[in-house]
């Protein structure tokens, strides 16, 4: 605990202890007026020093996941939400970056492929935000009366907690990337 010492304090220390040393911590204070009335009443003041700490240890940063590199021509997706999808719509997905590598983020491929002429949807609620990367085709993301279409290369943000539906006029891949990795 830190202490303040005022001439006051010393005069004290001189008068009713008789001390003539007065051990200060090394977070102690003393006033100026304090250390001239040590002087003139012949008390001798000793500062402890401070507390040795070890030096502290170097620590080694966590060790990084290793790299991972998806080769999308070796990707062999599975049939998902079966009975949730329009009739004639092909629904299939694979999780290819999960929390199992080390990832906050998840990412995999998806497709809807749809052999009827009005095209094929997906009903899905997102506890999750997602980001959808257009690969081949056209998605087409419906959220109440807002739309989004995307074709090759382009890419849309569907926030955390909308109900949507994924569709496409005939067939489309994209790859999605959710936080937190753990989406299901």
């Amino acid at each position: 605990m830190r202490q303040l010492f005022t001439a006051a304090d010393i005069r004290r220390l001189a008068r009713e202890q008789k001390s003539d040393l007065l051990v200060l911590g090394h977070a102690d204070l003393i006033t100026p007026e304090a250390v001239d009335r040590a002087k003139e009443l012949g008390v001798r003041l000793v500062r402890e020093p401070p507390p040795e700490h070890p030096p502290a240890a170097k620590s080694r940063p966590a060790a990084l996941p290793p790299l991972k590199v998806v080769r999308s021509t070796s990707v062999l997706m599975d049939a998902f939400g079966e009975g949730l999808a329009t009739p004639n719509t092909n629904v299939r997905l694979k999780d290819v970056i999960t929390s199992a590598d080390g990832s906050p983020l998840a990412a995999g491929y998806m497709a809807l492929d749809a052999s009827a002429s009005g095209g094929g949807e997906f009903p899905w609620a997102l506890n999750y935000d997602e980001i959808d990367i257009v690969l081949q085709g056209e998605l087409v993301i419906t959220r109440g009366n807002e739309v989004a279409r995307g074709g090759p290369g382009d890419l849309i943000y569907i926030p955390k907690g909308s109900s949507i539906t994924f569709g496409t006029p005939s067939h489309v891949w994209f790859v999605y990337v959710t936080f937190p990795a753990d989406w299901q």
